[in-house]
């Protein structure tokens, strides 16, 4: 009797959605056999129910409460006790419109998962916050599970005792192995440098943030502390409890006074000097990992994009101009400047690469004003891209820089532009090897 009772308001749930196109009956036999002779949990049989008499999952509603370890990727109507683990905000564009929005991190017993809160809620959030969700729905970001609360969820706090706390050992890995949206990790590294600033929060307050680059034998990764541990640069430190987020299109390890911070040995890692080594990354590890600091990727330039070459920029705010206009300052007598947007491809995937002018000018062998020479004599500046295309197309290069990950994808700042000199003999001989096996 109890049973029915609670598969009351799921039937109810259903009819609506469905516009009482089935009886209640109907209905609650439909849904027993999926949970009970098939084992489908709840909120899957339910949307399956909806799709199969044509109605839209999306008008489902209630939804069983879940824990986050059993999150499927899926859900709709999503219901949570958590704790919200982190917060920030940044402004997209929505429409051409620009929209703020909220992300970070929840948690419950079992685990954590990000989030994004689409709309403003009147409920003002903050860090350690123990909340209720009802109505959110789960996608997939970067094979992961995300909850998004939109327009149709609500968010209210709770007490603490609903929320059991999250107990899990720290991850432990190495820097090469950090990706985005990572929570509960141990890295050891050394600090190869590190500055301190002030900041402002969202809530208008100042704080001092403690950031820089920290390595292993495995590569390097941009961190932050907001706290101040003493840390210094080329201690060796062990932190666990930090978390993984994005700056700037980087993913960037982050730790605060809930982190636990040991100082080690100097023997634990090599010295500075040896770890400032630059690690070599396929663009397919780059793209799993979102990015990275100071990478090498060894690749073929595939294609020079539009935009190349002998460009001018305005003054006002450095943007290339098109036809003696800034899109933003209209007309401008524009500065001129060198460079290179590129594809390379390494085998196992693309990226953008963005080669300055002072690297443009050593690809050319010559510097800017013999481009804007060449560039008059032929009365056509597209003439210098022609010629960064002979040069680079199909050319092996090896290029050091940072790598920044966002919507559009991949790119790689340049700070080296090694062009590799090919060994036509060699090549032949594996290409003949290759054919016989």
């Amino acid at each position: 009797m109890q049973e029915e009772k609670n598969l009351a308001p799921h039937i109810e749930d259903i009819n609506r959605a469905l516009n009482e196109k089935l009886s209640e009956e109907q209905i609650e036999e439909e849904l027993r056999t999926y949970t009970d002779r098939y084992g489908v949990p709840l909120g899957s049989a339910k949307r399956s129910i909806v799709k199969k008499y044509d109605g839209d999952p999306q008008e489902l509603y209630i939804s069983t409460e879940k824990k986050i370890e059993d999150i499927e990727g899926d859900e709709q109507g999503l219901n949570l006790k958590c704790r919200v683990v982190s917060i920030d905000d940044k402004e997209i564009e929505v429409d051409d419109q620009p929209k703020r929005i909220w992300y970070g991190i929840i948690g419950d017993d079992t685990g954590t998962i990000p989030y994004t809160l689409w709309e403003a809620k009147s409920i003002e959030l903050e860090k350690g916050d123990n909340i209720k969700i009802e109505n959110a729905y789960v996608n997939m970001w970067n094979e992961k599970p995300q909850v998004n609360i939109g327009s149709k969820a609500s968010v209210k706090k709770i007490d603490e005792e609903e929320v059991p706390e999250f107990e899990r050992q720290p991850q432990k890995l190495d820097l090469k192995d950090i990706r985005e949206d990572m929570q509960d990790l141990e890295i050891t590294g050394r600090v190869l440098s590190m500055e301190e600033k002030t900041v402002n929060t969202k809530d208008d307050e100042e704080k001092q943030l403690f950031s820089g680059v920290i390595a292993d034998e495995t590569g390097k990764a941009q961190f932050s502390a907001w706290h101040d541990f003493g840390i210094c640069e080329d201690d060796v430190i062990q932190v666990k409890g930090g978390y993984v987020r994005s700056w700037r299109g980087v993913p960037q390890y982050s730790f605060d006074e809930n982190a636990d911070v040991r100082f080690l040995d100097d023997d634990e890692l090599p010295e500075a000097e040896e770890l400032q080594e630059t690690s070599v990354y396929t663009i397919s590890d780059l793209a799993k990992r979102g990015g990275a600091v100071d990478a090498i990727v060894e690749a073929v330039m595939i294609d020079i994009k539009s935009g190349s070459g002998l460009i001018f920029r305005c003054p006002e705010c450095n943007r290339v101009i098109q036809k003696g206009a800034c899109r933003v300052h209209g007309k401008v007598e524009g500065k001129a400047d060198l460079r290179v947007k590129g594809i390379l491809d390494d085998g196992t995937g693309a990226l953008t690469v963005v080669i300055n002018r002072e690297l443009t000018e050593d690809i050319l062998d010559y510097d800017i004003d013999k481009a804007m020479d060449i560039a008059k004599d032929e009365m056509n500046q597209d003439v210098i891209r022609d010629e960064i295309e002979e040069k680079l197309i199909a050319q092996p290069l090896k290029v050091r820089g940072n790598v920044t990950s966002d919507d559009y994808g991949l790119m790689l700042i340049a700070d080296e532009v090694d062009r590799q000199s090919i060994d036509v003999e060699k090549e032949a001989r594996e290409m003949l090897d290759e054919v016989r096996v």
